[in-house]
């Protein structure tokens, strides 16, 4: 149950949908095996494992989902050398060239001999829902099966208005200041791992693992003007995670302490398992998420900083303001007459 990724949605309104009304349109849509003539077939399953019907799961203000994707591999090789097989047996009986519409039927024709004798890949994408914090968010890396799931979900309940997190600052601006200064906010560590990439036509690229990160090598890129899209860190002691350029966070792990904690409750079944981990788990991500969503949004933060304490200073974001300062400064590049105004 513990994801291995975080892929991050935010839900556009509230999310009305009790975890037993979900499960009623769910189980609308249940994923059934591919028959032999079908290329692929999709559908719910119980988040539970084999032996619960439940298809919504809920525990402690969130609902945990979980769609099946299974396909036949059938690959494009495979069906073109049996194509080509074909077509040499037609030219030597009947001595003629096959024409390109026969040859597209033969092609079709393969393939469906084929499927059924080709081996099935089931694979299941687990997402829980936060109505509280109007988040999605998907056990995945890949921008396909997201979107897969999110299609299938909003099919499923009619409508699901998402889109991608907003930051003030961009994760490569937030990663490239923790990576030069060295100085990271409570309980956020640097890791042993990053890339570092180019801004330029020759998009250079160096990689470091298992390496000290504050290394004069690292920091000579940095330097020499690349910038950080990958940085491995670790949160509250708890849990290791690469962030990523795009904010998709890969590579979670649950450290030692997360498994203390299962084991102090030692569940007796299989399904107990699964919710005490699911539990474990979205009360530190969701934590996580807020004190990373922070530094992305030091604006907000101070804002919010300045309501509870309003005789506290407003404190400047060195990067944050260098981002603004960069912007200004290419659109008056852009517009010389601005200075004439002055």
């Amino acid at each position: 149950m513990w994801f291995k990724n975080l892929y991050l949605y935010k839900l556009q309104q509230d999310f009305e949908w009790t975890a037993e009304d979900l499960h009623e349109k769910l189980a609308l849509r249940p994923f059934a095996p591919c028959v032999q003539e079908q290329r692929e077939s999709v559908g719910w399953v119980s988040p539970l494992g084999r032996d619960s019907q439940v298809m919504a799961h809920a525990a402690n203000g969130y609902i945990l989902v979980s769609l099946a994707h299974q396909e036949r591999m059938l690959p494009s090789s495979v069906i073109r050398e049996a194509l080509e097989v074909r077509l040499a047996e037609i030219e030597a009986c009947d001595g003629r060239k096959v024409s390109g519409r026969e040859k597209k039927d033969l092609k079709e024709a393969i393939e469906f001999e084929l499927l059924p004798k080709a081996f099935t890949r089931t694979r299941q994408i687990d997402a829980w829902l936060d109505p509280q914090g109007r988040w999605l968010i998907l056990n995945t890396a890949s921008a396909t099966q997201a979107e897969r799931l999110t299609h299938y979900l909003r099919a499923s309940i009619d409508s699901l208005p998402l889109k991608a997190p907003e930051t003030e600052m961009t994760p490569v601006c937030l990663m490239t200041q923790w990576l030069r200064d060295g100085v990271l906010p409570a309980p956020f560590e640097l890791g042993e791992e990053c890339e570092l990439r180019s801004q330029g036509d020759d998009q250079s690229v160096a990689v470091f693992k298992k390496h000290e990160l504050r290394s004069d090598e690292v920091q000579s890129n940095l330097d020499n003007g690349k910038w950080v899209s990958k940085l491995m860190l670790v949160w509250d002691k708890k849990i290791s995670f690469m962030l990523t350029d795009n904010l998709l966070i890969k590579r979670l792990k649950f450290l030692d302490v997360m498994g203390e904690q299962l084991d102090e409750h030692d569940p007796q079944s299989y399904a107990e398992k699964k919710d005490i981990e699911f539990t474990l788990m979205t009360g530190e991500v969701t934590r996580l998420l807020q004190d990373l969503l922070h530094c992305l949004n030091p604006q907000q933060t101070e804002d919010v900083d300045r309501e509870n304490n309003p005789a506290s200073p407003p404190i400047a974001n060195e990067y944050f303001v260098e981002e603004k300062e960069m912007a200004e400064s290419e659109n008056e590049s852009a517009n010389p007459e601005n200075e004439d105004e002055k």
